[in-house]
């Protein structure tokens, strides 16, 4: 019980500190990444106003899994909204969670925020054989006048990528290449 009342009060501070603008804001004016081993708030200027990501753990005895979740808010003080992952027309995911399976990171992903944008990066394969990893990327958007039955601000998938099973890569090592080729770029 105290444990909880303890996350409580963490998370509590953290949202907190946000508001009060007293966590550091970082803007995409150079490049930067956020892998989901970074755990906390993290937050960006964009479209006029605050993309708010918090990077979190879900652990119990037989499950371990980082949760990334992001935020806008429009204006200080406004609402925080939900800003979803679209993957098509009809999946999409309010909080994307990491997969590990054993020593295994089957799914994780990783945020590169650079002066056109703040892109989400995911590399996903299947547990416990070699198999083919796919990387998909995700751009922060806001919708159009084109898209009004959906949210008001989301990530969109804008490329898919694989790498063979062949190549004999992790995970974390597609990831890391992927978000080091896009601040190159």
């Amino acid at each position: 019980m105290i444990n909880n009342i303890f996350k409580t009060l963490v998370l509590a501070s953290c949202i907190a500190l946000t508001v009060a603008g007293g966590a550091s804001a970082a803007a995409p004016a150079g490049s930067t990444s956020i892998s989901s081993e970074q755990q906390g708030l993290h937050q960006w200027q964009i479209l006029g106003g605050k993309l708010v990501l918090i990077n979190g753990t879900y652990q119990d005895v037989l499950t371990y899994k980082r949760s990334l979740t992001f935020y806008f808010e429009s204006k200080p003080g406004e609402e925080w909204m939900h800003v979803p992952v679209l993957d098509g027309d009809k999946r999409h995911a309010l909080t994307w969670f990491s997969i590990s399976q054993g020593e295994q990171t089957v799914a994780d992903a990783a945020v590169v925020a650079r002066a056109n944008g703040i892109e989400l990066v995911i590399a996903e394969t299947r547990p416990r054989v070699v198999a083919p990893i796919a990387v998909e990327w995700y751009r922060f958007t806001e919708s159009g006048d084109d898209d009004t039955d959906g949210p008001a601000y989301y990530f969109k998938k804008i490329s898919t990528k694989n790498y063979p099973a062949n190549a004999k890569l992790t995970v974390e090592q597609v990831l890391k290449q992927e978000v080091a080729a896009k601040m190159r770029k």
